[in-house]
């Protein structure tokens, strides 16, 4: 024996269901939408999202806005644009009252922004998870590649670990969300492997050794590991 019944929802449309030998189908699912809910505010009446900066061994906060993929442009504000939405308007945002910066995801050719380098505050880089590196390469091909020297931003899931490395490949600032990476720069610790071999273009370093690759961090050895 099957029955079907009607559903409604204070913000839902009619959905019919069917109910038979144990087992539930939806058979009618026209219009299923949720109405926006009507408290948010939008991006005009969202506070700025207050983060903590890490950069040359100093901590400060500063004032971004993310502009998501939906949302409308606000006339003035601090803006932190993903990379596409930027892309698509970007002489708009030349143009606007505050200060634009871009989101660079994992995967986006950092190459589109060259003509744009200029106009930027600063060019965020995400490393959405320790595990994907993609966010290095990104940071390595606006120094080395395309002479970028402004400030590029670290943000996302990364470690203590990874700050140096970081450093090393062309990133000035760092957006710090974890506590315990908060408090480990705050106490000092910066765990750098002092030696490498491979040479980059980012930061300064003289030869170690013999073979030509082979470079030597010139941070002293005692705020470093080995």
């Amino acid at each position: 024996m099957a029955f079907t019944c009607r559903a409604t929802e204070e913000n839902l449309t009619a959905a019919e269901f069917e109910v038979g030998s144990g087992e539930l189908y939806v058979t009618g699912m026209q219009g299923m939408t949720r109405t926006p809910d009507q408290s948010d505010p939008g991006i005009e009446g969202r506070e700025t999202d207050m983060t903590k900066i890490f950069s040359n061994g100093q901590f400060f906060d500063e004032d971004w806005r993310t502009l998501e993929a939906e949302d409308v442009k606000p006339n003035e504000g601090n803006l932190l644009v993903p990379f596409e939405r930027f892309l698509s308007d970007a002489e708009t945002f030349a143009s606007a009252g505050g200060r634009i910066a871009v989101l660079v995801g994992a995967g986006d050719e950092v190459e589109k922004l060259k003509d744009h380098l200029g106009s930027l505050a600063h060019i965020a880089v995400e490393f959405p998870k320790f595990t994907d590196g993609r966010g290095f390469s990104a940071a390595r091909i606006l120094r080395e590649q395309m002479g970028y020297t402004g400030d590029i931003r670290a943000i996302g899931d990364y470690i203590l670990d990874q700050v140096p490395l970081m450093r090393r490949c062309g990133v000035s600032s760092f957006q710090i969300t974890k506590p315990e990476v908060l408090k480990a720069l705050a106490d000092g610790e910066w765990p750098e492997v002092t030696k490498y071999l491979q040479p980059v273009g980012t930061v300064e370093e003289v030869p170690a050794g013999t073979r030509p690759w082979a470079r030597q961090s010139l941070r002293e050895v005692s705020q470093a590991a080995e």
